[in-house]
């Protein structure tokens, strides 16, 4: 049978981040139809892997996560192929950009967003300059490109023209359903608008916050849940800033049945964000029959589709305006919940699976090819 090395060394093990959790649902997907036999590299422990990953004949290398990944995309390049052919590897895949670039017979690569491109000033100039680096290294050499949504094709073609022909767009799915998490008693009493993901620049919760303090003054019953960090205290500031009274509710760490139960108590989620590559949190909430208010920017509108009031996220009276519809209209509410529930058949990893393994195919005809040598994209 077939082997396929799924190379994940850039993620922090036990932390299931939202590449983490897309890549294992991807992999319990692609164990189950039994047409290629799988290895994981990763600093992931075995015991640390979800329930449905260890029960399965999946080969699993444990390794430590990098320190610095441009030196370990270098040293990847330097010993991947040592590794594959000891391991009997026919295709290695990339679960995102930072992995190997040389190594295996075929080659496919992951990439989930461009916030370095798109969003510059998320980033420091050095992070932007040896991630680039390393987009170049890692496009030049791989046979197929997936992207997880259109618009993160987009922007590769439009960085990185060269890739344009080897792209596939392969959406991901929800990862936490409905079904899987038990119905408990409300955690949260009340009315509130959930915020989720970590507040880095381009999730702009400064405008959700202008949003609800201007919300708030009509509502004054209506509550802020975060669900993520925010060490600068981004949130609290700006509605501290703009003189509201309202202060935010921040939840961390917290496992998928609480989370589950915060979006079915929702209001709505809101998606204020300037860029997403995907957006695993709206379809998270449409499983769980929550509105969904999002920017009409990036990938959430094509993620959203008709289950999402969209606004445009620099302007928080527009977004103030949104959200008092869905608080005020309930036929609103009912109308997003029902296109959200249809929206979500749109996705499935078991779909996402077969499409995945028609690249995998793709790269492995090519096999017989005459291999290059390691090149950067756009310097050849």
């Amino acid at each position: 049978m077939t082997r396929v090395l799924l190379n994940l060394p850039s993620q922090f093990g036990g932390k299931p981040s939202g590449v983490a959790r897309m890549a294992f649902c991807l992999i319990e997907a692609l164990i189950r139809n039994r047409e290629f036999n799988y290895v994981l590299r990763s600093p992931w422990q075995p015991a640390d892997l979800p329930d449905s990953l260890r029960t399965t004949n999946l080969e699993i290398v444990t390794i430590k996560r990098p320190a610095v990944m441009v030196l370990d995309v270098v040293l990847q390049t330097l010993l991947m192929p040592l590794f594959c052919r000891r391991m009997g590897i026919d295709l290695l895949v990339n679960i995102d950009p930072f992995g190997a670039p040389a190594g295996g017979r075929a080659r496919v690569m992951i990439v989930h967003d461009l916030y370095f491109r798109v969003l510059p000033e998320q980033v420091s100039r050095r992070e932007a300059f040896t991630t680039d680096i390393i987009y170049r290294l890692m496009l030049g050499n791989h046979d197929e490109i997936v992207t997880v949504s259109d618009a993160t094709r987009r922007d590769l073609v439009d960085c990185y023209p060269s890739s344009a022909d080897r792209i596939t767009t392969v959406h991901s799915a929800a990862t936490l359903t409905a079904s899987s998490q038990p119905r408990e008693a409300a955690e949260i009493e009340g009315r509130y608008v959930l915020a989720v993901g970590n507040a880095t620049l381009n999730k702009n919760f400064k405008v959700l916050a202008k949003a609800m303090a201007a919300l708030h003054e009509t509502f004054p019953d209506i509550a802020l849940v975060h669900v993520g960090s925010d060490p600068g205290e981004t949130i609290a500031q700006t509605l501290a800033a703009a003189g509201s009274k309202l202060r935010p509710i921040r939840l961390t760490g917290i496992d998928d049945r609480r989370l589950a139960g915060l979006y079915r108590g929702a209001t709505c989620l809101c998606v204020p964000s300037l860029y997403e590559g995907f957006c695993l949190p709206i379809l998270e909430a449409q499983g769980e029959h929550c509105p969904v208010v999002c920017a009409d920017r990036s990938a959430t509108p094509e993620v959203a589709g008709k289950g999402a009031l969209t606004f445009n996220p620099e302007d928080s009276q527009m977004l103030a305006e949104a959200l008092r519809t869905v608080i005020s209209q309930p036929d609103m509410r009912d109308r997003l919940v029902r296109d959200g529930i249809e929206n979500l058949k749109r996705f499935s990893w078991d779909n996402a699976a077969r499409q995945y393994e028609d690249v995998f195919r793709r790269a492995l005809s090519r096999r017989g090819q005459p291999k290059r040598g390691p090149v950067a994209a756009g310097l050849t």
